[in-house]
């Protein structure tokens, strides 16, 4: 199986289209308003509507109600939605747009991992007062074996230098980056994705 990278938390053109160059194969948006990676919608849209279709674009959303989700998807033209415990629904299916449901995780905290409806699952690492880009790695061997890798993203620390410990122990579709490829909360490093490209494309070289 092919692993992708995922860059998350995009705030401006540059970053990327240098990411798209550089063969990222999924930005995220972070529409979170008290998160450092947070952009706007209109914002995200004036990127998005640019990149190319082959570069998915995916919305991150905290405790969003129904009516907030199909807000992001329709002013900001994202392709997915990365949803953290929304409120007023539990049917992923109802989006009108593939889900990636999140959930964080630690040596206590073991969520629910029923998909209902949702593509796939991001996995994180549970940080008190934080969701996400946190650049803490969970335990990986508190991940179910019963949660089929083709549906599994992995986040919560991967960097340049561990990224082949995740591919080779994990082997999860994709790979989440945020702060792991960062100078600053949402100013990308270009050479920590770059290195993080190469492990991973260089894994598929080697027909792993």
């Amino acid at each position: 199986m092919s692993t992708r990278l995922k860059i998350c938390g995009i705030t401006n053109w540059q970053d990327a289209v240098a990411c798209v160059n550089l063969g990222v194969d999924l930005l995220g948006f972070n529409f979170y308003s008290a998160s450092p990676r947070y952009i706007s919608l209109g914002d995200a849209k004036t990127i998005i509507q640019n990149i190319p279709p082959s570069t998915k674009s995916v919305a991150i959303l905290v405790r969003p109600k129904r009516i907030d989700v199909q807000r992001a998807i329709v002013q900001s033209g994202v392709d997915m939605v990365q949803i953290y415990d929304p409120q007023d629904f539990s049917d992923f299916s109802e989006i009108s747009v593939p889900v990636i449901m999140a959930k964080r995780i630690s040596d206590t905290i073991l969520p629910d991992y029923e998909l209902n409806g949702a593509e796939m699952i991001l996995l994180d690492t549970y940080t008190p007062g934080e969701l996400g880009g946190s650049g803490k790695v969970f335990n990986w061997s508190l991940i179910p074996k019963t949660i089929p890798r083709e549906r599994l993203i992995l986040a919560g620390g991967i960097t340049a230098d561990n990224v082949k410990d995740a591919l080779e122990k994990v082997n999860p579709a994709v790979i989440d980056v945020a702060s792991g490829a960062e100078i600053s909360p949402g100013v990308k490093d270009l050479e920590k994705v770059t290195r993080l490209i190469n492990s991973i494309k260089g894994r598929e070289d080697l027909g792993i």
